[in-house]
Order: structure tokens, then C-alpha cells, then sequence
């Protein structure tokens, strides 16, 4: 009986109501209500095992049944084999003289199958600067300006002090995972020991033997901070309780009964609630400020080092005909005698960068965010007006190609 039901045959019984009648509108026997009755008055009454006793049914003598001699052989094959089917069973069972019928088995196996328990979560606090936790999520904002688009929220958050950094990115990219690790780091002042991740590919390759197989070049982002990824089992999403409940909260507060003009104007806002209202709030799980707690964890949190990681992605590209090297949709000019030549790029969250084969730098273009389509043209890279100049140049290129 459900707690809904119960409460309605309190609320009908105490305004008057017949318990035969109870039992009539709300489709169930009229013992049912008398024992809730019952047990209602036993919880209100000192005189609670006459109060109780009095309104029960008298009991009745239990029918033994032919299956009564068969359990211990249901129990023998359950515990042997725990998939088996009542089926099988009552097939096993007839070659010993069962002579019961197969609807009667088939509650008994019911009873008397091991079903499993989900896992009691054990909420655990870590000591300060032990443990942080990442985390990503999406949304649909719809801005006033840009209109309605997908945008990442990155989240890292320290364990002890509950202090957390927010970013709303374009991408979940390797590249910017890694820079959003870098901003958390600088914006909470250092490392924790150890971040737990769930299995996104940036972090974790995949699975061997119950066993994460990291990201080489995540690893190597870790080890230069000095900190250990801890990927959780797959499926295990309470792991990150720490993490992934604030994001309530940022729906709750940060984004409910705002609107945004673009991205960037969201991060500012978010930057500012990060400020004025999240750092500072009684945190109801640890009863203190998070500000408050990171002060004391601060001291124990690993040093940032003297250089962050180089977060860069670099890329190789050919400068085509018209002069321009293409990344991410959109077209960057290089140099003009280096049309045919295939050349890398380094591109950061903001700048493109062209280097000759000698890593010496050519170019450098601000980079176009979410926008295809577009051209950025140095007017230093376009051909002189002296064709007889183009004419030399093209001879070499040539004469350079055989």
C-alpha cells in the first residue's frame, strides 16, 4: 500500500467516514483499512498493543501446500543457477513428484529469488586540497543577439571548500577542456591532488579489464600540474555527486529569469554570480561559505608552475592559389610566395598562427569564433604590382619543383 493511499484512508476516516465505505471508493478490502486505522491510532495512543490488537483481523490457520516440500530444492537451484526461469524449474521439479500447479511455482520462485540490491551511495568528505571534480554540460541559450545556440558549460569543482569555476565554451574539445583546466586552476589558485572525470574521451581511451586506459596527452597535461586522474566506473554517475549537483544550481540561479546578449556576455554575468552570490552563500552540506573553506584549503592545494601548459593545437595546411591557408571553415592569408607550400599552423582560443618549414613565424591572424565561411587578409601577404617581380618568383617555384 502506498503512502497516498494510506493517506487518504486517514484523511476520509477522521472526517467520518466508514471504513466499509473507505474500502468501497478507494478499491481495496476493508481489513487493509482497518489495520492502516489501526496503526494510525497505535502511533497516536499510549495504549498502543490493546489499541492495535482490537481492530485487527483475527488470524488464520495457514494451508500447507505441495510445494512446501520442494523449497529447498527451488532454493538449491536459484543459488546455482540465479537466471534460471520458473520454467525450468517447474520442469526439474515434476521429475521429482511435484504435482502442483505451475502458477503456484511460479509466486514461490518470485519469493524466493535473490533479487539484487542497488548499491547503498556512501557521501564521503575528503580532507582539503585531496580531491576536485570535473564535469561538463550542455544547454540551448537563447541569446539576444547571436539567437538561440548550443553552448558547453565546463565545471571544476574542490571537494573540500566546494569553491568552483564555471565557463561557457563553444567546444569540449581536448584543446578546451585543457584551457578551461588552466583558467580553473589560476582562478582557484592551484591543484588538488587528485580529479575524478567520467569517461569522456579526452581523459579516458577506453576500458581493459576494469581498468581505465588514459589519454596519453591528458596524462601529460596532469603530470605537469603534479595531479592524478581518477576516472569513474562506467555508469557510476553518483560518484560525482559533488559536481554534477551544482549544475541545479547554476540552472536555478545563474541561468533562471536572465537573458544574454552573446557568450561572451554570459561568461561576464557568470563570472560576476560566481563572485557575488556562489562563493559566498552558506553551502548547506559543509554549513560555510565556500570563499570561507578555500581559505583554509588554499595551503594545501599543489603550487601552479612557473609555465602553464602549452595548450595550443597544431595543425598542417597547404596555401592554396589564392594565397590562404583554410582552418575550421574559414580562410587566413600567408605569405604569397608560399602558394603550394605545406606549412604548420598553431592555432590557440584566439590567434592563428603560420610558420615556414624552419618554424619561423609568417602570419598571425585573430581567429574567427563561431563563424564559417570568413576571410582575414593581410594586406602585407597579397603579390606587389610588379608583375615582372611575381614573374622572377614563379620562375623559382618552379625551378624549385623541377
Amino acid at each position: 500500500m502506498t503512502e497516498q493511499i494510506e493517506n487518504q484512508i486517514i484523511h476520509r476516516w477522521q472526517g467520518g467516514q466508514s471504513q466499509r465505505s473507505i474500502a468501497r471508493e478507494l478499491g481495496i478490502s476493508r481489513w487493509q483499512v482497518a489495520r492502516t486505522v489501526a496503526r494510525h491510532q497505535a502511533a497516536r495512543s499510549d495504549d498502543s498493543v490493546t489499541t492495535a490488537n482490537s481492530a485487527l483481523p483475527p488470524p488464520r490457520g495457514q494451508r500447507r501446500s505441495k510445494l512446501d516440500a520442494f523449497e529447498a530444492t527451488i532454493t538449491r537451484l536459484l543459488e546455482r543457477y540465479p537466471r534460471m526461469t520458473a520454467t525450468r524449474i517447474f520442469e526439474e521439479l515434476k521429475k521429482q513428484g511435484y504435482a502442483g500447479s505451475y502458477t503456484i511455482l511460479r509466486e514461490r520462485v518470485k519469493q524466493l529469488r535473490s533479487r539484487p540490491q542497488k548499491p547503498l551511495v556512501v557521501r564521503f568528505e575528503t580532507g582539503p586540497g585531496v580531491q576536485a571534480q570535473m564535469d561538463w554540460a550542455e544547454y540551448q541559450i537563447d541569446f539576444t543577439q547571436e539567437g538561440r545556440r548550443r553552448v558547453n558549460l565546463f565545471s571544476y569543482l574542490l571537494s573540500y571548500s566546494r569553491r568552483q569555476y564555471f565557463c561557457f565554451t563553444e567546444r569540449q574539445d581536448f584543446e578546451t577542456t585543457i584551457a578551461q583546466h588552466i583558467r580553473a586552476f589560476h582562478h582557484l589558485q592551484g591543484v588538488a591532488a587528485t580529479c575524478l572525470y567520467d569517461n569522456m574521451k579526452v581523459v579516458v581511451t577506453r576500458w581493459e579489464d576494469e581498468q581505465p586506459i588514459y589519454n596519453t596527452r591528458f596524462l601529460s597535461f596532469a603530470t605537469h600540474y603534479g595531479y592524478r586522474p581518477w576516472a569513474c566506473r562506467p555508469r557510476r554517475p553518483q560518484t560525482k555527486g559533488k559536481v554534477e549537483r551544482p549544475f541545479h544550481y547554476v540552472e536555478t540561479s545563474l541561468l533562471n529569469g536572465r537573458s544574454f546578449r552573446s557568450l561572451d556576455h554570459l561568461n561576464e554575468v557568470t563570472q560576476w554570480w560566481l563572485a557575488n552570490v556562489a562563493d559566498v552563500r552558506l553551502h548547506r552540506s559543509i554549513q560555510k561559505r565556500p570563499l570561507d573553506a578555500h581559505a583554509e584549503e588554499l595551503p594545501h592545494l599543489l603550487p601552479l608552475p612557473k609555465h602553464d601548459y602549452d595548450t595550443a593545437r597544431v595543425v598542417y595546411r597547404i596555401v592554396d592559389v589564392e594565397g590562404m591557408i583554410q582552418y575550421a571553415s574559414n580562410h587566413y592569408s600567408a605569405p604569397w610566395r608560399l602558394v603550394g607550400e605545406l606549412l604548420p599552423v598553431r592555432v590557440t582560443e584566439t590567434e592563428l598562427f603560420i610558420y615556414d618549414r624552419r618554424i619561423q613565424q609568417l602570419a598571425r591572424h585573430p581567429l574567427f569564433l563561431g563563424q564559417t565561411g570568413q576571410r582575414r587578409v593581410d594586406p602585407n601577404h597579397r603579390p606587389p604590382r610588379d608583375h615582372a617581380e611575381q614573374l622572377t618568383v614563379l620562375l623559382q617555384r618552379f625551378a624549385e619543383l623541377g
